[in-house]
């Protein structure tokens, strides 16, 4: 056990705080040495989380004192406080399930290399924290919090919390609802944390556990602190009288135990803990996926079975439309009806990718659609013979014009509170005027500048396609392979030869395959038309980008993590307001550039415009593609599978002559099957803890 010192780290001298009429502190103090673990006891309403959200920076104290290594301070936030070395383990944990063992650990924390996340050296730290505490029942660290068991869960939010040159650490409730061995897993790691010389808080309402580890005891009522002192000097019995009743003639009459002992701890906690042992060396590798081939199919299988799938299902779905659709009518699969499928379904892809920033976040965007027609109608008046702009500054202003319409969204929806489905519904109709207002009475409008126009008309030569391609490929394999060096000299977990060259194989057949058929003449003998479109590099253009803003910057993290939980994420320090706005801003930027491309491949804009079916298509085939409607879940690639999913849907039946009502249905049940994949793997995700 370590010992305290003369001062304690933490004093408390009469911290009063109300809410309204309710007076939650009346004069509370509290010491808190280096080294032992103070438990904080008290019945309902003693006010015993208010007093550590006062020392954690969430309550601001109306009176009273809080001295830091016997200085005063003010602690006004929880970053100041986290800067003074106090992290808080709250009851609710403050995890975020759509995210990862490390990504939660570092949350609020990244670390950067090159701008960029450095995904390897998070793992490498995280790994070696949770080693150092001895927590090695993870199945690996890359595994999402959802699927962790309590214990697991308690065990990654303590490592969390004193990874950081941590002084104190407060766990509320650390052992609530859990089991009897989750238990005793629990209260050795809070042992733990004091003998390596941390000041520990512990709230609990179960005297056995407090008894099991504490050093310390304060015990509060009704907002006051009754006493404090040894451990030694209470029992279970004298402890009850005084939350009950504030008072006991008991006081200093508690004998110690048998042998000398100086604390009543009991003799419940793990082996290794009781013996002094020390844990074992800390070790970079707590990843236990198999590493070869065989393995990895099996640990695949075991996520499909677990609900995830990932895209998986949404690929084998095209797979099936098209064997459908080609059995049908044997045109389906021709270069040319697949290359028109691509062009079709472009749009609702781009505006699609930005409509995934906002469903991340767990909200929506009604108003992308008529967003993108004003972009479209921006870029098209600027570019009129009377403006005569140049094409891209014409595009630059198009797509300024719809972020600065996210942006107006954005800071609605943050600043003054409002929900985002009515200030997009207003945006809806608000923007479908503002586009008639830009057309006025013209109708139809034709867009001179062929740039524009060539964005999804035009093509690329066949030797264009190749090199694109092939530079595309070459890069990909360049930096799969090197990520791959990379993390097995760090002695991170790799996955074995055969499943990187599977990923490439995969990559390159898709690659090659897209240039041939792009290539294949699809024109008529007298009007030959072979190529690869513009609108599908400009399309895969803004996916990698996307991805890398999302998967690989702090602001991707951020906008996944308030997804998963808000209330996780500004305990995390996150600006909830700074990233939501940008978000909805991004989305309408995206969408800008979604109506630019729709009306170049109609050489023009008109009135006729639909928004409204437009973005019901965009929310499709996001929710289509895998992206999950409650938030946190989601990519860029998602709106791109799904809105190949509506477009051969739509070119399929009219292939066959159906009509338009058909094709409408048929869409609807693919939607109500995506969305209840996603209801049911967020139940199980629920149900399996």
């Amino acid at each position: 056990m370590g010992g305290g010192t003369d001062v304690p780290l933490l004093r408390v001298r009469g911290i009063r705080k109300a809410f309204g009429a309710v007076q939650a502190l009346a004069g509370a103090d509290l010491d808190v040495p280096t080294g032992q673990v103070t438990a904080l006891v008290g019945d309902n309403g003693a006010g015993k989380s208010v007093l550590i959200k006062t020392v954690a920076g969430i309550h601001n104290a109306d009176a009273g004192e809080i001295l830091w290594n016997g200085q005063p301070v003010r602690i006004r936030n929880p970053r100041e406080a986290a800067q003074l070395g106090i992290e808080v383990v709250y009851q609710d944990l403050a995890l975020c399930d759509n995210l990862d063992v490390v990504q939660n650990m570092f949350l609020g924390r990244e670390r950067l290399a090159n701008g960029l996340l450095d995904e390897d050296a998070m793992e490498r730290a995280a790994a070696k924290t949770l080693a150092s505490l001895n927590v090695t029942t993870l199945r690996s660290i890359r595994q999402a919090v959802a699927s962790l068991s309590g214990g697991q869960r308690q065990s990654i939010a303590v490592a969390k919390a004193v990874m950081w040159n941590s002084k104190l650490v407060i766990l509320d409730e650390p052992t609530a609802a859990l089991g009897v061995a989750q238990t005793r897993q629990v209260l050795a790691l809070v042992r733990r944390l004091a003998d390596q010389g941390l000041a520990v808080v512990m709230i609990s309402h179960n005297l056995n556990d407090v008894f099991a580890v504490a050093d310390r005891l304060a015990v509060l009522r009704l907002g006051k602190t009754v006493t404090q002192g040894p451990a030694r000097d209470f029992d279970k019995p004298l402890t009850v009288e005084l939350m009950t009743t504030g008072v006991s003639d008991r006081m200093g009459k508690v004998a110690p135990p048998e042998g000398g002992a100086p604390s009543t701890r009991e003799a419940t906690l793990l082996p290794e803990v009781e013996s002094g042992r020390e844990p074992e060396e800390p070790t970079p590798e707590t990843d236990r996926r198999p590493q070869t081939l065989g393995g990895y199919a099996s640990a695949l299988r075991r996520r499909v079975l677990a609900g995830e799938s990932g895209v998986l299902p949404v690929v084998l779905g095209v797979i099936l439309i098209a064997a459908i659709f080609q059995s049908q009518n044997a045109k389906f699969l021709s270069p040319g009806n697949l290359v028109n499928l691509l062009v079709q379904g472009s749009v609702f892809m781009m505006i699609g990718m930005g409509e995934v920033f906002v469903l991340l976040l767990g909200e929506i965007d009604l108003s992308l659609g008529f967003v993108a027609g004003i972009g479209g109608t921006v870029a098209t008046i600027l570019v009129q013979p009377d403006m005569a702009l140049t094409w891209w500054t014409a595009i630059f202003a198009a797509l300024a014009a719809t972020s600065g319409l996210g942006l107006l969204q954005g800071l609605l929806i943050t600043r003054v509170r409002l929900p985002s489905f009515v200030v997009t519904l207003a945006g809806l109709l608000g923007f479908q005027g503002l586009m008639i207002e830009l057309l006025g009475t013209g109708g139809t409008i034709p867009i001179p500048d062929e740039t524009i126009n060539n964005l999804a008309n035009g093509t690329l030569s066949r030797e264009g396609g190749w090199a694109a391609m092939g530079a595309v490929l070459a890069i990909y394999a360049a930096l799969t392979l090197f990520r791959d060096r990379q993390r097995r000299r760090s002695g991170l977990v790799v996955p074995p030869m055969g499943v990187t060259a599977l990923k490439l194989v995969a990559a390159a057949v898709a690659g090659i395959t897209l240039v041939l058929v792009s290539n294949a003449d699809r024109g008529v003998p007298a009007f030959p038309v072979h190529g690869m479109p513009w609108v599908v590099p400009i399309v895969f253009a803004v996916l990698v980008l996307w991805s890398l803003l999302l998967t690989r910057t702090r602001f991707g993290r951020y906008v996944s993590a308030i997804g998963g939980s808000a209330e996780a994420a500004r305990r995390a320090g996150i600006n909830l307001s700074l990233i939501r706005t940008l978000a909805f801003t991004l989305a309408a930027m995206t969408a800008g550039l979604g109506g630019i491309i729709y009306a170049s491949r109609l050489r023009s804009i008109s009135t006729s415009f639909d928004g409204g079916t437009v973005v019901l298509y965009v929310v499709a085939t996001a929710v289509i593609g895998g992206t999950s409607l409650f938030g946190g879940r989601g990519h860029p690639l998602h709106p791109v599978l799904g809105g190949i999913v509506i477009a051969a849907i739509v070119n399929g039946m009219a292939l066959l002559g159906l009509p338009a009502a058909i094709q409408l249905m048929a869409t609807a049940l693919v939607l109500l099957a995506s969305i209840t994949v996603d209801v049911v793997v967020r139940r199980r995700g629920e149900t399996t803890r």
